[in-house]
């Protein structure tokens, strides 16, 4: 069972008190300064740019009025968003939730007891855990959760002898389910009660969608202000990004945590994931980005669902946050470069020119606001009053994620997006170049996994290899 502190937290991030009318107003106010400083930005030039040529005050108002308008393309989308409805149970597909798991303790338990517990017909699910060489106690939780899960659901388990990383954990379990559809499971995630029959919902109602991302929420939202900045980060990320993707089938990144794939096309292109390199080095993070990649290139559509909740434990100290961060950076470097090798060409037949055009506006989020804030260090210096307009605007910009997050929440943790605007300032901003700059290592970070420096492509699973098959009994 989950504890009731995190069962608390759970009903508390899915259904939140509603919050008082007053941050609506302040998001107004915010929408209104930003636009003013928009209209007088030119004045604000003429009057501090003396330094600034002017084809350097053109690009940055185009850059501005483009990002401006993608930001209304994106909000609409956004609007329109809507989940699709669950089918029914005859339409359902047979599953194969395969959870990867290294030294994760206790946690594992509750994770795969909310697999095998889901209301999902049992005669279609399976769920497949391997232990992918853990040193602590978390083969005995796999194997105790097994034995506790329903008598009529096959549940299988796995135990590498070494830990070769989340990919080749992964690996073995698609290679061994036998369902239409691989649901991609995060030892550290609990599902909510009805997230795998939503979770199939888009890919039952269209043939051409190959993978749908589901909905990370944050199970440990209060334990830290890093937490709750990264409930918020969370909550940007899946209920407003991931919701605009969908409106072009273009969701480029499938959350390890929770999101199914069409099996057929995972054992099409599983060799080729699995053996991944980059810069002559093997890929062990980043693998369902990759994952995704390889199903966007191959022609399938990529969907989100919204009503596929997963609660996922995040770090809660600053040193934790930034690892995952610089995680997530390499691999989103490496992925986007994987990605516009094929992107120009027809790799699809529906959406593309919507899924380029939002590609282009994510480098151009990537590279220029480093362009940006470069420049507006160097106007604190030379600039009288500048300091006070950038932090408007920046206050700004965080009124506006606020705005979006408290449609979506209707909780008061909004205001900390404002908070967050600066703490990325100061705090996170170093983490893309310092990324691109380390693209070589490959390590983990913050899960202790064996450091992939290897130049050498994965070992085949062999029969060293120790395995446990079970069928679960009550």
């Amino acid at each position: 069972m989950i504890p009731k502190r995190d069962q608390l937290n759970m009903e508390r991030s899915e259904a939140a008190s509603p919050a008082a009318n007053g941050p609506r107003m302040a998001i107004l106010a915010g929408v209104v300064v930003l636009i003013l400083a928009i209209l007088r930005q030119d004045s604000f030039w003429s009057a501090h740019g003396s330094g600034t040529s002017e084809a350097a005050r053109w690009l940055a108002g185009i850059y501005a009025a483009v990002m401006l308008a993608a930001f209304a393309w994106r909000v609409t989308l956004w609007l329109k968003y809507r989940a699709d409805a669950p089918v029914e149970d005859s339409a359902l597909p047979r599953l194969s939730v395969v959870i990867p798991a290294f030294n994760e303790g206790e946690l594992v338990r509750q994770a795969i007891l909310s697999a095998v517990q889901n209301n999902y017909p049992r005669d279609r699910l399976e769920v497949i855990v391997v232990d992918d060489g853990s040193d602590d106690d978390t083969w005995r939780h796999i194997r105790e959760a097994a034995a506790e899960a329903p008598n009529d659901v096959r549940v299988l388990t796995h135990r590498l002898a070494e830990n070769r990383g989340k990919r080749e954990a992964l690996s073995a379990g698609f290679a061994m389910a036998a369902g239409d559809v691989f649901v991609t499971l995060d030892s550290d995630s609990i599902l909510a009660a009805d997230a795998l029959r939503h979770l199939v919902a888009p890919m039952v109602r269209d043939k051409r969608i190959d993978c749908v991302a589901g909905c990370v929420r944050v199970l440990n939202g209060g334990a830290s202000m890093i937490t709750r900045l990264l409930k918020c980060y969370f909550s940007l990320s899946f209920r407003f990004v991931r919701a605009y993707q969908n409106g072009f089938r273009g969701v480029f990144c499938a959350p390890g945590a929770i999101s199914a794939y069409r099996a057929s096309v995972v054992r099409r292109v599983l060799d080729e994931w699995r053996t991944q390199t980059f810069l002559h080095r093997q890929c062990v993070t980043g693998e369902d980005r990759a994952l995704t990649n390889l199903v966007l290139r191959n022609g399938g559509l990529t969907a989100y669902q919204q009503t596929a909740v997963a609660h996922t434990a995040v770090p809660d100290t600053y040193g934790g946050m930034a690892k995952m961060f610089l995680r997530w950076a390499r691999s989103n470097i490496r992925e986007t470069l994987v990605l516009w090798r094929f992107m120009w060409r027809p790799f699809r037949d529906r959406h593309v020119a919507l899924f380029r055009f939002n590609m282009v506006l994510v480098l151009m989020s990537l590279l220029l606001p480093y362009v940006f804030v470069a420049h507006s260090v160097a106007l604190f210096a030379t600039s009288d009053g500048f300091l006070l307009r950038y932090v408007l605007a920046v206050v700004c910009g965080g009124f506006l994620m606020g705005g979006i997050y408290y449609r979506n929440e209707r909780d008061r943790d909004w205001i900390w997006l404002v908070f967050y605007q600066f703490f990325w300032v100061v705090f996170l901003s170093w983490i893309l170049p310092y990324a691109a700059m380390t693209l070589r290592n490959t390590g983990w970070l913050t899960r202790g996994v064996a450091s992939s420096h290897s130049k050498n492509a994965p070992k085949p699973l062999s029969s060293s290899t120790s395995s446990t098959l079970m069928s679960a009994s009550a």
